[in-house]
């Protein structure tokens, strides 16, 4: 039950890192009703954590979950990453560029997620 495989391994971090792009997505276009989104954070955990379950072939454990909250992060994260090297490519002042990783919702919301993936997983 604890034995994952290279393939579902993979398909869980494809899917936890594509929810991470979407939730931050999500995130940066409601604008003030990012506050909102915090109340649905705990639920996203668990929402995830099932989806992740069933693509990895039925799996759990804790080499599940450092995978899941490692695609889940690096997608929540990465999203703030493509939006500044862009800019930095275009001669944007660094301070300028970095502004994209100011918003506390993203992180604030990353993190009671990924709290609740990995509790949920492991």
């Amino acid at each position: 039950m604890y034995q994952i495989s290279l393939l579902g391994g993979l398909a869980a971090f494809g899917v936890a890192l594509v929810a991470g792009v979407l939730g931050a997505l999500i995130l940066a276009y409601t604008g003030g009703f990012s506050f909102f989104a915090l109340l649905y954070a705990p639920a996203i955990g668990p929402a995830l954590g099932k989806i992740i379950i069933r693509a990895s072939g039925g799996k759990s454990g804790t080499k599940l979950a450092i995978i899941a909250v490692a695609g889940f992060a690096a997608g929540a994260l990465g999203w703030s990453v493509a939006m500044i090297a862009p800019m930095l490519i275009a001669g944007v002042p660094a301070p300028v560029a970095f502004e994209a990783f100011g918003n506390p919702f993203l992180w604030i919301m990353t993190v009671i997620a990924t709290a609740s993936l990995w509790v949920f997983l492991k």
